[in-house]
């Protein structure tokens, strides 16, 4: 709170402030809207923050710790991090400052820094502006979400208090918690450079599980359905015009916003109608454009109706003539696995005298949540074990909530859960019987082994973000942040040893990709 009063302070009583006055001249906020959002500007210094709080007896140790300063790590020296930019407080929902981003006003790289990771600041569970647009968001029950500080208070001067911005990164489940139960839409309206490209586009992985290596990012697009339906709110993509970001779009035509929304695409047709749109209509490209890229997605959609309309669209986007429906619905019938929410027969082979098994793919979460409900008193005792963060799904989390409660009486847990969610609570239960020629039916026995494989996959998923995340770092030359991420990789990567889960038939053991050999 001190450093955004004390940049707030410069930017309008320094001199040295006009570059950053004109910045915002220039991008059309005007002061109170710079006031609302603490606006403020940091001097062309390296050390002109530090001696400021010094001569206030705030201690450096706290300065470093709070990401104000930066440590050179060969010469012991700290400086001021934000130095001649254009500074943007990074409030939690409750309006208290946990972090600052901060725009270059010269030709300093990286054009937008943010402060480092710090115990109170985690920008992947962080959207900015949320402090101001909750009530918005809660009234309205829907959300647009930005990627930049401009996107998102240019939105707010004029009048849409519902925006929040992601600062950039990929939205992730912490982010949207605490408002994920208001919500019935979600809205992206990205820069139409990075919208118009799915490979780019980074809105909705919801863990960033699908990246392939550390330098690119890429979506993978049924992961985002995934995400759409554990969020329970359906997520729409806004389309604007060609070279316009949301910040340009409404200064130029404020009252063309709600239009823009109303317009908007349903995430799913968006990704088909630019992932299809260029692909050869030769036999051959069609075939391997439909099993590759159209049947991942169509296999994520539940409702008949919905796929229904999904299929012939795919039929149109590829050229298939009037018998295209069915040629969609054939790729999906050869293609389809067996439902992964049942414990599976394992494939077996022969080889040398040796039964090969090689366990089909089991959700970690859900077989979790379906053996607990299986042996919900032994299930309890296991809760005291499963880490909270790891459930992701809304809808698990209450479930083993209500158990708890309950203290493992199933029929008491149901009672105080709605009727939908109950008789899906069930069918998790009834998941679990086996039928001729699958493994035996787990026993109570299986529950820590399955909280381990949830942990370690979870593990997995957090050490390939940090992966991402500190290959970015190296790129922009942000010491603190490369620092940060080494040291969670290291201590993740030291817990993975006690996380080895059993071998088991109902998963592909996460510790090797070797069949299992019986």
């Amino acid at each position: 709170e001190r450093a955004a009063s004390y940049f707030t302070n410069l930017l309008w009583t320094s001199p040295a402030g006009s570059s950053a006055r004109a910045v915002l001249e220039q991008r059309g906020v005007d002061r109170p809207t710079a006031d609302r959002f603490g606006l403020g500007f940091a001097p062309d210094s390296f050390d002109a923050l530090k001696s400021h709080f010094l001569a206030r007896e705030i201690d450096e140790q706290d300065m470093l710790a709070a990401g104000l300063l930066t440590k050179n790590e060969n010469t012991g020296r700290t400086y001021d991090r934000f130095r001649n930019r254009l500074t943007f407080p990074i409030r939690n929902r409750d309006g208290r400052v946990v972090g600052f981003g901060a725009r270059a006003l010269g030709d300093e790289k990286p054009k937008y820094l943010n402060s480092p990771q710090t115990p109170i600041f985690d920008k992947r569970s962080i959207l900015y502006g949320l402090d101001k647009a909750y009530d918005t968001i809660r009234r309205e029950r829907s959300i647009v979400i930005v990627e930049g500080y401009m996107d998102a208070i240019a939105a707010h001067q004029c009048g849409y208090e519902n925006v929040v911005a992601s600062m950039g990164t990929a939205i992730t489940p912490n982010q949207v918690a605490s408002i994920r139960r208001y919500l019935d839409r979600v809205y992206l309206a990205l820069d139409s450079d990075t919208a118009g490209q799915m490979a780019t586009l980074r809105g909705i992985d919801s863990m960033r599980e699908s990246f392939v290596d550390d330098s690119r990012v890429e979506v993978s697009a049924n992961r985002m359905i995934r995400f759409e339906r554990t969020l329970g709110a359906e997520i729409r993509i806004v389309v604007l015009p060609e070279g316009k970001d949301p910040d340009e779009f409404i200064r130029a035509h404020p009252d063309a916003w709600p239009e823009a929304l109303k317009s908007s695409v349903p995430l799913v047709e968006y990704y088909l109608t630019h992932a299809l749109a260029d692909i050869d209509r030769s036999p051959n490209a069609r075939a391997n454009a439909l099993r590759d890229i159209a049947v991942p997605i169509l296999l994520e959609i539940g409702d008949a109706e919905v796929l229904t309309f999904y299929v012939d669209l795919t039929a149109r986007l590829l050229g298939y003539g009037p018998d295209g429906p069915e040629e969609v619905r054939r790729s999906l019938r050869r293609n389809v696995s067996p439902p992964a929410t049942r414990v599976h027969q394992p494939q077996a082979s022969r080889r040398d005298g040796l039964t090969i098994d090689r366990p089909l793919a089991v959700d970690p979460e859900r077989f979790v949540v379906e053996v607990i409900l299986n042996y919900p008193m032994a299930g309890v005792e296991g809760l005291s074990h499963l880490r909270r963060e790891d459930v992701i799904d809304a809808r698990h989390r209450v479930i083993l909530e209500q158990l708890a409660i309950a203290q493992g009486n199933f029929d008491v847990a149901m009672q105080a859960l709605p009727d939908e969610l109950a008789d899906y609570a069930r069918d998790l239960q009834t998941s679990l019987t086996t039928e001729t020629g699958e493994p035996p039916r787990p026993s109570a026995k299986e529950i820590p082994n399955a909280i381990r494989r949830l942990a370690k996959a979870r593990n997995d998923d957090r050490l390939r973000q940090l992966r991402v995340d500190l290959a970015d770092a190296k790129r922009s030359g942000d010491t603190a942040a490369v620092e940060a991420c080494t040291r969670q990789i290291t201590d993740l990567t030291t817990t993975m040893p006690n996380l080895a889960p059993d071998e088991s038939p109902y998963f592909r053991d996460l510790r090797s990709d070797q069949p299992v050999i019986r």
